[in-house]
């Protein structure tokens, strides 16, 4: 069978990004490696995680009380913001904040477990299986990894590719 996938406009943007820092396997995704090399500095305290632009750097501060994996995903939403908003959310319509707040996600999804190294990986057929090895190999929570699962196969099921929901016992 014959896969064709059609990267997005995100998922193109994301692969420039890795380039220019030179990060191009999952090993490679790590929270601190990752904020040096997009000089990106990064302070931990006990309030919600937020992205912060101040005399001319950029800051993320994320909640010291998550997980590792939940800070690599706030991470990559906080540097949603960073690489492709603009404006103080305070200041902006409600709407508009909650269109940037769902770009923020989206981007995570993405950044976290890029499609292009996702794509290189052998997926076992059974979905529950596929998610824990997304999980592990990019070091997300289990229940971030089946949504990124989702989404990734939800592009591949319009050519007829299909993950089973559980392995087949013979």
């Amino acid at each position: 069978m014959i896969i064709i996938y059609a990267y997005s406009h995100l998922e193109d943007f994301i692969i420039d990004q890795y380039k220019k820092i030179g990060i191009r396997r999952p090993e490679q995704l790590k929270l601190g490696d990752v904020a040096r090399r997009l000089n990106i500095i990064i302070y931990t305290f006990g309030w919600p995680s937020e992205a912060v632009y101040a005399n001319g750097r950029q800051y993320i501060y994320l909640n010291r009380y998550l997980t590792p994996e939940q800070k690599w995903q706030e991470f990559a939403h906080e540097l949603g913001h960073i690489l492709r908003h603009a404006g103080h959310q305070r200041k902006l319509h409600p709407m508009f904040v909650e269109l940037q707040e769902w770009d923020a996600d989206n981007f995570m999804y993405h950044f976290c477990v890029p499609t292009f190294m996702l794509q290189r990986i052998r997926l076992p057929p059974d979905r529950k299986i596929a998610a824990q090895m997304i999980a592990k190999t990019f070091n997300v929570e289990l229940g971030f990894a089946e949504s990124r699962l989702d989404r990734y196969l939800g592009k591949l099921h319009a050519t007829g590719f299909k993950v089973a929901e559980k392995q087949l016992s013979h």
